[in-house]
């Protein structure tokens, strides 16, 4: 249906189509990729940073709160609960974001952020806290400063570690509102916080939201019901779903808010992160239709041009075969590419067909004359034939004599091979075992030598190792005159701590006479009681740490004295082993020398073996001598035979192809005609080439 050309044309097309629809769907699907994990990556750090800014700005509360709770001031019991609250309202500076702090002892009863006196142990942030934790209760109206806020609260302790207070702190909620919505998500949206728990929004850029108490799931499309599910199990992730009320697709991602109940969830459309894929592929499809247009048509231009050389060439060839036959014509080459070197090749293939048709013109009066010739030595042949079949009989005669004696003269030679067989069978065996036995001794010296080898080191660590249990025995001799001075010293502290004790006991029965002569002075004498009630209280904490420190010394000394005794049955267990390495050490240099002892002989018996191992392979080599030898009359015998037989039988080819060359004669004769007509038929069809 097409030409060359139309063929090349649709290829052309096809393969920049499949290229370019193949580059446009990869880029597009590799782009989509890449932008889809980087969005999605990039909503999922955004939520992590601004769920991070709410726990700070929490941590932030907390820290001012239980600052203010371990002030010196706070925690003393006996001070005023109404200067403690004027104290921490002082901390707030006043910021407008607070509605002021509380102070409540720890029945929940004190000083609210206004300064009445107030029972407020119902509320949920004091309730917790006076369980002496940290509170955060959600956002809600308040009935006393008629603000949205949100409330915080943390425990106070005494010094003793006694829970006596709660500090809290009132915040204007509207903040965190104004804190999201400085927040972008995708082009115009904004993140909002949501309870884990309820579902109710924390923080909204509209503040109507938190005010009203609405719910994530008020008035919520099917498809975000089951992200808002994941979202109140605590689930960290990014979801995209279809909004049926909006009619378009979304994009969410969520995290929980880390030390709270709330969860942080960002929701913008889709296509304020994806509108660039869909713009990227009309581009690239557009781009992709003008490149294929143009190739196409550059394509078209070049394959036109290229093409017409081979029309020359094909009208040149339907000339040389259906018009004159002109060998002389030639074709022009305008160009170096496929096409000129085509046309160059038809050129060459001319000239080249033209000399080998005026050579073929120039002998074909020649093969006219090797015809004839051809007839008339096929006449020749046909007596030299007649000829050799006699003498060909009379060799067949005398090779028939000869194949006899042949066959004689293998059988004799045959039983020299046997003889010559066993004895090499045997000199075989007893090469074996003779390199047998060399093997194993030659093994076995080796071993001796490993052997020895050992022993030698094993006698090297046996001095190392009685040089170090000699050490090992000076030092825990030093060892265990360290420990006794220990012990001693121990005991010195034992006697020292007995007179303080002693010191303490006194120090007590002074501190009390001095209290009774504080009793008996009066009011003059009180200032002295106080004195001598502190130094009774120094004194009995002095005798209750020194009660302590004799009890450790004690067990001190016990242990001291336990580390002596195995200290001693060390020094007793190391000289034992001292003695034994010594004994070892006697046995392992005896069996040293009988080892060196037992090397010298293996190697007088490996020098005998390889004596009579060299014996072996002499007598061996003369057999192998003498076997080659008859192996050698066998083949020759043998060739001489097969020569014989193969001679037999092609003398029998050779009369039964004679036989039918005498048959084939008449028809060489008929052959060379034929050749002849042949020649002559060849001749006329060259005639009609124009050289």
């Amino acid at each position: 249906m097409f030409g060359l050309k139309g063929k090349i044309n649709l290829a052309i097309i096809a393969v920049i189509l499949l290229s370019s629809s193949c580059i446009v769907l990869f880029s597009y699907q590799k782009s989509s990729a890449e932008l889809s994990d980087a969005i999605e990556t990039g909503n999922l750090d955004l939520a992590h940073a601004s769920a991070a800014e709410i726990q700070n700005i929490n941590s932030g509360e907390f820290k001012m709160l239980e600052s203010l709770a371990n002030l010196s001031f706070i925690r003393d019991p006996s001070a005023d609960m109404y200067e403690k609250w004027k104290l921490v309202n002082s901390a707030t500076g006043g910021s407008a974001k607070y509605f002021g702090l509380g102070f409540f002892n720890e029945q929940g009863i004190g000083y609210a952020t206004t300064g009445k006196w107030s029972d407020l142990h119902d509320r949920e942030y004091l309730a917790v806290s006076m369980q002496g934790k940290k509170a955060l209760m959600d956002p809600n109206w308040s009935a006393v400063n008629g603000h949205l806020c949100t409330f915080y609260a943390v425990p106070v302790f005494d010094a003793g570690g006694r829970q006596i207070a709660e500090i809290s702190a009132v915040v204007d909620a509207t903040d965190l509102c104004r804190t999201v919505a400085n927040i972008s998500v995708g082009k115009d949206s904004h993140p909002f916080i949501v309870s884990m728990k309820t579902g109710a929004y924390i923080a909204h850029e509209d503040e109507s939201f938190v005010k009203d108490h609405k719910q994530i799931d008020d008035g919520a499309s099917q498809g975000l019901l089951p992200i808002i599910g994941r979202i109140k199990a605590g689930e960290t992730a990014y979801a995209t779903y279809y909004d049926e009320q909006e009619k378009r697709k979304m994009s969410s991602a969520f995290q929980p808010v880390p030390g709270t109940d709330w969860s942080i969830v960002l929701i913008a459309p889709y296509t304020d992160f994806f509108g660039g894929i869909g713009e990227l592929l009309r581009n690239m499809i557009a781009i992709a239709l003008a490149a294929l247009a143009a190739a196409v048509l550059a394509g078209i231009i070049v394959v036109d041009i290229s093409i017409r050389p081979l029309k020359r060439i094909s009208s040149a060839i339907d000339g040389i075969a259906h018009g004159d036959a002109d060998l002389t014509r030639r074709l022009e080459a305008n160009s170096n590419d496929e096409i000129g070197r085509l046309v160059a090749g038809f050129n060459t293939f001319s000239g080249k067909l033209q000399t080998i048709v005026s050579e073929l013109k120039g002998t074909k009066e020649d093969l006219h004359g090797y015809g004839e010739r051809l007839g008339a030595m096929v006449q020749d042949n046909s007596d030299f034939l007649s000829q050799m079949i006699g003498f060909i009989k009379d060799v067949n005669t005398e090779i028939t004599s000869q194949h006899e004696k042949v066959g004689s003269s293998v059988s004799a030679v045959g039983k020299i091979s046997e003889a010559v067989e066993l004895l090499r069978n045997l000199l075989q065996k007893q090469t074996e075992g003779v390199e047998q036995a060399s093997a194993a001794v030659t093994q076995m010296i080796g071993n001796i030598g490993s052997v020895q080898a050992s022993v030698d080191k094993m006698a090297d660590e046996f001095d190392s190792l009685q040089q170090r249990v000699g050490q090992g025995i000076q030092q825990s001799r030093e060892v265990n005159k360290q420990i006794q001075q220990i012990e001693q010293q121990s005991k010195m502290l034992n006697e020292a701590n007995k007179v303080i004790s002693s010191i303490a006991d006194q120090t007590n029965l002074l501190a009390m006479n001095a209290a009774i002569e504080a009793a008996h002075a009066g009011e003059a004498g009180k200032g002295f009681a106080v004195v001598a009630d502190e130094i009774r209280k120094l004194s009995e904490t002095s005798s209750t740490e020194s009660k302590k420190i004799g009890t450790q010394l004690t067990g001190i000394l016990g242990s001291i004295s336990s580390v002596v005794q195995a200290s001693e049955l060390s020094d007793k267990s190391f000289s034992a082993m001292n003695q034994k390495i010594e004994e070892t050490g006697t046995l392992v240099q005896q069996i040293k020398g009988a080892m060196e002892e037992q090397t010298e002989g293996s190697k007088q018996i490996s020098e005998a073996l390889g004596y009579m191992n060299d014996a072996t392979v002499q007598v061996r080599g003369a057999s192998e001598g003498v076997d080659q030898s008859q192996r050698g009359i066998i083949g020759d015998v043998t060739s001489l035979k097969q020569s014989s037989d193969l001679v037999k039988e092609h003398i029998q080819k050779m009369e039964s192809h004679i036989k039918n060359l005498e048959e084939n004669e008449n028809s060489l004769l008929n052959v060379a005609t034929s050749i002849s007509g042949s020649i002559y038929r060849i001749g006329s069809q060259i005639d009609q080439f124009k050289v």
